[in-house]
């Protein structure tokens, strides 16, 4: 469609285009580069495309938040980048390692998730037609049914070796060959016979051992990642003629030995044993581990940790044929994130959050629950706390009753419900699991029907859920604060990224006990500082550690950075401006060192004060605790 062509366009033009993308896919609600130069983003101009809910950095990946429409925003993205032309910047290079292990594991598994849904939801819903007895395990049909569903995950192997080769650059088609020996009919068979084969001899001498890899994961991971290293060295010396050839044979008779004798069975056995410790450990400790990896899957979704969780849930089915730990609490996290966001679509009365909550929660529902979270829940703030209290309380009781997911796959919402019937026609499973489900998901709507949360206005007043909000012709923010006779509220904009400070706890009386006005303190997680307004510069000390701004609408500012860093006399600090220079809103002003503050012994924390705020009948603060980004609407004066 034309809007998703525009979208991709400008996605990628804000990126730094072509030249700086590495690498770009997607996964269920975002679009994911690697860049080579992180400087060329255009963070903020992104977050404010339309059809764009969030862009965030995690690790070293660029996230786009696009939702429910992403397979067709990336459908434009792709021939716009390709594979990416960008080569790898000296500070690309210089990933951390838990950066580098989540980034890989995304890489790897994210691109299976539409056939994961498609096939685990095929074999759910035949377990749960087996469950009311509508289906024959015996029949003919269930044996139809359960290959097209089950083969994907018998032959993992396969895709994981694809899918692995893709992200370490390594060719695809040699990957597959090197899986091929672990589901060989030799191997199957041997694994088969009851113990009469227990393992090879390779030249007599080298012994290796029978062990099934069907659904196994780690092995042709750590198979692929060998042969990308094995590959690179032969081709290094192989002349060109030959290498064609000779390349994939050498490299197949030094890696595929080596990963039937030492990967493949170190592999299963670590995943063996990490997937048994886990199993022990909700065993033992089961309620609490439910209560924290429900109650905080949504904090580890936004830092990304979540996908170190994925190969402990295809470990689990592997080894046990169930999971009882990952998928579980995934689902209960979900709903409540569903029910959340439907809660804000009752209570708000912001048409935009009304309708943006409907639907992002249906979404939720079904499994899809980015939009909810970064979208509804998140930005309002108490809804996403509410919503991780009712999910940690359904996964306690989840873990205490021991529920498990039989088969693997389906996104974790509504839909996915049938992947929990028991094989063995036990319906135990499945009823607690629909009453989980209706918990957690009641359970968030409720407390945010009940606690409610500071609703967006309309145009600006705060006001609590559920009370009216003042209805004002819409303005863009220079057209409002420009015109000083208007009753309409002016809107001061955030000057810079970082966390909101309580203005009371300041450790300057002059801030903390409003002397010279009200604003909010931020602590800054970037180094410089933006305009709030359209207006013009009158005060700049050569200390460059504070500036005065008077906007369009006749209000004045005072923006502080740090505490006493005027005793730096302007070290550290960069003044983008002078007295008496129009400005806009978003225009750099001062950039400054805040690791060099520090450890100067100073304090970093940024006060914007509206310095005439008795000229007005009130200044309200936006949200009083939490993150806060550059340009986010921060501050509103009531006239």
């Amino acid at each position: 469609m034309k809007e998703h062509q525009e979208l991709a366009r400008q996605v990628v033009e804000k990126i730094g285009g072509k030249p700086n993308v590495e690498q770009a896919w997607h996964c269920v609600t975002r679009l994911r580069f690697l860049v080579s130069e992180k400087e060329k983003v255009q963070l903020e101009e992104i977050k404010q495309l339309k059809g764009v809910m969030g862009a965030q950095f995690s690790g070293d990946q660029f996230q786009v938040i696009i939702g429910n429409q992403v397979a067709d925003v990336f459908a434009e993205v792709e021939p716009l980048v390709g594979a990416g032309e960008g080569q790898p910047s000296e500070n690309a290079d210089k990933k951390g390692p838990i950066s580098s292990v989540f980034d890989f594991i995304s890489g790897v598994f994210t691109p299976l998730i539409p056939a994961l849904a498609g096939a685990g939801l095929l074999k759910g819903f035949v377990a749960m037609f087996v469950t009311f007895g509508w289906l024959s395990n015996q029949s003919e049909t269930y044996q139809v049914l359960n290959m097209i569903g089950d083969g994907l995950f018998y032959f993992l192997p396969f895709f994981l070796a694809v899918t692995a080769a893709r992200k370490v650059k390594t060719n695809e088609y040699v990957a597959l060959a090197l899986a091929t020996p672990l589901l060989y009919p030799t191997m199957v068979n041997a694994v088969n016979s009851g113990g009469e084969v227990t393992n090879f001899a390779l030249f007599g001498v080298i012994s290796i051992p029978v062990i099934s890899y069907s659904s196994s994961v780690i092995p042709i991971i750590l198979g692929v990642i060998l042969l990308k290293y094995v590959s690179n060295f032969v081709k290094s010396w192989m002349p060109q003629v030959i290498t064609m050839m000779f390349t994939p044979l050498l490299s197949l008779l030094i890696v595929a030995p080596v990963m039937l004798w030492l990967i493949g069975p170190l592999g299963t056995y670590a995943g063996n044993a990490v997937a048994g410790g886990l199993v022990w450990l909700f065993d033992v400790a089961g309620p609490l581990a439910g209560l924290l990896i429900a109650g905080f899957m949504p904090l580890l979704i936004m830092t990304g940790m979540h996908y170190a969780l994925v190969p402990i849930a295809f470990q689990n089915f592997s080894s046990y044929g169930f999971d009882p730990i990952v998928s579980p609490m995934m689902l209960m996290s979900n709903v409540a994130q569903a029910g959340a966001a439907l809660a804000v679509a009752v209570r708000s009365r912001n048409p935009h959050f009304k309708q943006l909550g409907a639907s992002t929660g249906f979404s939720a529902l079904l499994g899809i629950t980015e939009p909810a979270m970064y979208g509804v829940n998140m930005k309002l703030k108490r809804p996403l706390y509410l919503a991780m209290i009712a999910s940690g309380a359904m996964g306690s009781l989840m873990a205490w009753l021991g529920i498990k997911k039989f088969v693997l796959g389906g996104l974790p919402g509504l839909l996915v419900l049938p992947t929990f019937a028991d094989p063995s026609g036990d319906s135990f499973n499945l009823i607690m699991v629909s009453v989980l489900f209706a918990g957690s998901l009641l359970g968030a709507f409720i407390l945010v029907m009940v606690f409610g949360f500071k609703d967006i206005p309309v145009e600006g007043k705060e006001a609590k859920a559920g009370e009216p909000a003042v209805k004002t012709e819409t303005k863009s923010p220079s057209v409002a604060s420009s015109n000083a006779d208007s009753k309409s509220p002016i809107n001061i904009h955030s000057p810079l990224n970082g966390q909101i400070v309580d203005l009371r706890t300041v450790s300057d009386p002059t801030f903390s006990e409003e002397a010279m006005g009200k604003g909010i303190a931020i602590e800054p997680e970037e180094d410089r500082i933006v305009s709030p307004v359209n207006g013009e510069v009158s005060i700049l000390p050569k200390s460059g550690h504070a500036i005065g701004i008077k906007g369009d609408g006749g209000e004045e500012l005072l923006i502080h950075i740090g505490i006493e860093t005027v005793s730096l006399k302007g070290k550290h600090f960069t003044s983008l401006v002078k007295p008496g220079d129009r400005i806009e809103i978003g225009q750099p002003l001062i950039e400054f060192d805040r690791a060099a503050i520090r450890e100067a012994g100073l304090e970093t924390v940024t006060m914007m004060i509206v310095t005439n705020t008795s000229d007005y009948l009130n200044v309200l603060t936006i949200n009083e605790t939490g993150a806060i980004f550059e340009g986010e609407r921060a501050l509103t004066i009531m006239k």
